[in-house]
């Protein structure tokens, strides 16, 4: 699937059993004369880490192709998703094809960057 795909923020909630709520901020609309409610909207998703005890906030950007991971002080940024790729009971992969990077995310909330 694509990341800008209608149900592609909660398909990924649902994979990884997170609460998935619309950010409180946008994605500024191109005209910088419009209303910052007409931007595109950004979603967070929480879960806990099972291997680290906290929370993961999983921002996803579909108008931007993008997705963050944050975890404690650390952060993982993947810009230019082409597809997603989602595995039952195991993970997500959000796939970046130029230059090749991939994120995952798994459902005990482990986080690897391959770029």
């Amino acid at each position: 699937m694509r990341l800008s795909d209608a149900e592609a923020p909660a398909a990924i909630a649902r994979l990884l059993a997170a609460d998935l709520t619309e950010a409180p901020f946008r994605v500024p609309a191109p005209d910088a004369n419009s209303d910052a409610s007409e931007g595109a909207p950004v979603y967070e998703l929480r879960l806990r880490s099972r291997e680290h005890e906290s929370e993961i906030l999983l921002l996803i950007w579909p108008s931007l192709d993008r997705a963050d991971v944050r975890l404690g002080k650390s952060t993982w940024t993947l810009k230019g998703i082409d597809s997603v790729e989602t595995y039952p009971g195991v993970e997500v992969l959000f796939r970046r094809e130029q230059p090749p990077a991939i994120l995952f995310v798994s459902v005990d909330g482990r986080v690897a960057l391959v770029a």
